[in-house]
Parts: C-alpha cells; sequence; structure tokens
C-alpha cells in the first residue's frame, strides 16, 4: 500500500479499546472520538491477516489500557502466529506484573511502557495510579528478557525536571527511552498552553552526552542518542520531518480504519462491513481507500 504522497504502509496500530484503569492528564486517546464499540478477538486478527496480506508487516497494540482486556494473551498469540515482523504494545504498565506470565507465553517480545514521572507523588496527580505498581511491571518484563522502551510525555512544570533521572533509570534498567513532546489532541487548551515545551533543548543535551546519534531512516529520519549504551529518542510531532516518511495506519477500538493520527474527518468503517458479511476483498479496497485519503498533517 503507497499513498497519494508515495509513502510505504507497512506499521498497523491498532487501539482494542478505549477502557483504561487511569486517567493521565496528557492522554490523547489515539485521537479517538468516544465509542462504545469495541472489535472482537476473531475481527482484530482477520483485520491483521488482511492487512499483512497488503504488505503490513509491523503491528503494535494500544488503548485505552491493553491490558484490561481478558483476551490481551489470545490476541497477541494469534496475531504472532501470522508471522509478522513485530508485534508489540503500548501499556502503562501498572498491570503488567500480572499478566507478564501470560504476555510472555503468548509470545510477546516487545512493549512501550508510559511512565510520565519518577516522583510518586508526580506521577500520582498525572495518572491517579500508583507508581510502585509500573516499577514493579518494568522489572517483571526486564527479567524475562523482553525489550522495554520508556515512554515519557515532557510537560512544562510538571516534569521537565526529571530529564536525567529518566536517563539514568532507562541506564540502570539497560532500556530503551523515548521523550515526548505534549500533543494538542483530545487534551484541554488551557492544560496544553500552561505544560507544552519544545523539546529542541533536550536534543542538544543529548548531543552533548552521546557517544554515538544514528539516523532512524525508517522513522522520518528521527535521531537515536546512544547515551551510557542506551538508545534514546525525542519525539517531535511538529518537526517537519515527522509526517514526511510516517509508514503506519491505525485502526480505532471501534473498527475504523483511521489514515492520520490528528485526525477525525476520514475515517473509514471496517468492522461495519465485517459483521455484515463483507469479503476480504471487500476490506481489502476499504483500506486502499483509507490509504488514499493519508496526507501529512504537518508539512
Amino acid at each position: 500500500m503507497i499513498d497519494p504522497y508515495n509513502r510505504k504502509i507497512t506499521g498497523l496500530r491498532i487501539s482494542i479499546t478505549q477502557r483504561c484503569n487511569l486517567n493521565c492528564k496528557y492522554c490523547h486517546h489515539e485521537g479517538e472520538e468516544k465509542s462504545s464499540r469495541e472489535m472482537k478477538c476473531e475481527e482484530i486478527i482477520r483485520i491483521i491477516k488482511i492487512a499483512k496480506n497488503m504488505g503490513i508487516r509491523r503491528v503494535k497494540f494500544t488503548g485505552g489500557e491493553p491490558l484490561i482486556r481478558d483476551d490481551i494473551g489470545e490476541i497477541i498469540k494469534k496475531t504472532i502466529d501470522i508471522g509478522l515482523e513485530d508485534v508489540a504494545i503500548t501499556t502503562n504498565g501498572s498491570l503488567l506484573n500480572n499478566k507478564i506470565d501470560e504476555l510472555f507465553r503468548a509470545g510477546l517480545r516487545r512493549l512501550n511502557i508510559s511512565i510520565p514521572s519518577l516522583n510518586p507523588h508526580v506521577y500520582s496527580y498525572i495518572t491517579g495510579g500508583n507508581l510502585l505498581d509500573v516499577i514493579s511491571g518494568v522489572h517483571s518484563a526486564i527479567r524475562k528478557g523482553m525489550n522495554v522502551k520508556i515512554n515519557t510525555v515532557i510537560m512544562k512544570g510538571i516534569n521537565d525536571n526529571e530529564i536525567y533521572e529518566f536517563i539514568n533509570f532507562a541506564s540502570s534498567l539497560r532500556c530503551s527511552l523515548q521523550l515526548i513532546e505534549l500533543e494538542k489532541l483530545n487534551i484541554n487548551d488551557d492544560f496544553f498552553e500552561k505544560h507544552y515545551i519544545d523539546l529542541s533543548f533536550i536534543e542538544k543535551i543529548l548531543e552533548n552526552l552521546a557517544e554515538e546519534v544514528i539516523v532512524r531512516e525508517d522513522m522520518n529520519d528521527r535521531k537515536v542518542y546512544v547515551v551510557n549504551g542506551i538508545p534514546i529518542e525525542v519525539v517531535r510531532p511538529t518537526y517537519p520531518n515527522f509526517c514526511k516518511k510516517c509508514s503506519r495506519i491505525r485502526i480505532t477500538s471501534d473498527g475504523k480504519i483511521k489514515p492520520c493520527l490528528m485526525r477525525n474527518d476520514n475515517l473509514v468503517d471496517i468492522l461495519t462491513p465485517m459483521r455484515n458479511g463483507a469479503s476480504d476483498e471487500e476490506i481489502e479496497k476499504l483500506f486502499i481507500k483509507a490509504v488514499m485519503l493519508r496526507a501529512p498533517y504537518y508539512k
């Protein structure tokens, strides 16, 4: 699948629920509008099989909180059995300690864990959760030998003083770190204006600290700063190349193809046709329709 801007689509990001056990102030809910409809396991797997036949090589499950689903192990196992290059999950990590054995048996080996603060009080303020639950989950995943990446949204006046703490934390665990700019999407305007901060200052810090800088051509030429032997990335959505090489398309939790995180005016419903008996060929045509609606949001 190649869109009108000559971008080849190889990654599929699937939100499998809008439900979550936390209430993070910065959460953009994958750009989704509220819906009570949720895809079943067999529907998710069918979508992935069709997408793989159309060139999708990587799948990442998101939410909401993916681990809140009772069938998450089944979803992971059946997805891995399809034979993709990569299967991963983004999670808040608070349920991970109790789910890690199930996920490992299912074949999961890579996950992103969202941690907005290493200060228990700040973490509770941002998420309403308990930091110790998350840290315990991180250690459980690492003991299993999983590839862990820490995701941290940086917010001015909240956690922008924790940059070095996060670097040291990731270094101590030998896991990757991703520092992310706050996005003006599905959050309160006042909150965004008060807490948004341009992360170019962090890139300058990392340039001075890095033993090596690698350019990820597969991720919009994003730089990877190797500090203390661990990879650190800075995600800046307004960076000119952010959309230039985007190779990802999304599926919402209620079964719509979402060509762009930032837009909801070009969704293509596939779950309704699927439940009405649509063939694989008809679903493929809907994928092509969605791909043709793709356009860079940040130009």
